[in-house]
């Protein structure tokens, strides 16, 4: 009877041994398998937050001897909050475009006649922010893209009374050109959503062709005050 009831004590150790065995390979076997997604989450927060931006800016830089004014607009996501992928864009804000004399001849006139310059640049928008859950920060933005300026030409050649008449309008030249401006930008957390930055910036294309300027006509440093709405 005692030599019956050790066998049976052996054997529930023995089974009781071999399960708590299988279990710990099972739940090994099942931890290694896990997948592991870049979204996926862990207790309820993503591994890499996801944010998003919307910004209004305005610019002041110079073309050769005149002040321009560029108003832009960016918009895009924010990875782990320190990279911001997107899109921006600005164009020549002035109300009548930029006057420069003596752009094309006019035959009919015997004389050199003046146009507006008038155009626009935009593309990719890669930004990198040092430290972005400090009040006062700094970032890397990059735009590489493409733009176009043109010569836009508007003359009134008489009068009747207050009204002009024999108005012609006509584009003169225009040019598709590369673009690239690195810069770096000072923000200010104004709230949980809204930022104040104030940049710099260097605009840089190697192919303007456009009629009487300069190749490096807009080649220049721009200053840039910014206000950005999102989810940072």
């Amino acid at each position: 009877m005692k030599t019956k009831l050790i066998m049976l004590i052996s054997m529930i150790i023995s089974l009781s041994s071999f399960a708590q065995g299988h279990k710990t390979v099972s739940d090994s076997s099942s931890s290694e398998f896990r997948i592991n997604t870049v979204f996926g989450c862990n207790h309820g927060h993503p591994r890499i937050p996801l944010g998003y931006f919307f910004e209004l800016n305005g610019g002041y830089t110079r073309f050769s001897d005149k002040n321009v004014f560029l108003p832009g607009i960016s918009m895009g996501i924010i990875l782990d909050h320190h990279w911001s992928i997107g899109m921006a864009g600005s164009f020549i804000g002035n109300p009548h475009g930029l006057h420069f004399h003596n752009v094309y001849y006019d035959s009919a006139f015997n004389e050199g006649k003046g146009a507006n310059l008038m155009g626009a640049y935009g593309g990719l928008l890669l930004e990198y922010t040092l430290l972005p859950q400090s009040r006062v920060h700094v970032s890397f933005p990059l735009l590489i893209g493409m733009g176009y300026m043109y010569w836009y030409n508007s003359d009134y050649e008489g009068s009747s009374g207050t009204f002009p008449f024999n108005h012609t309008s006509h584009n003169i030249s225009s040019d598709n050109f590369f673009v690239i401006e690195p810069g770096v930008k000072l923000e200010f957390n104004l709230a949980k959503i809204l930022r104040l930055g104030l940049a710099v910036s260097y605009r840089y294309t190697p192919d303007l062709d456009l009629q009487s300027v300069s190749p490096y006509l807009i080649n220049q440093f721009t200053a840039r005050l910014s206000l950005r709405l999102g989810k940072f």
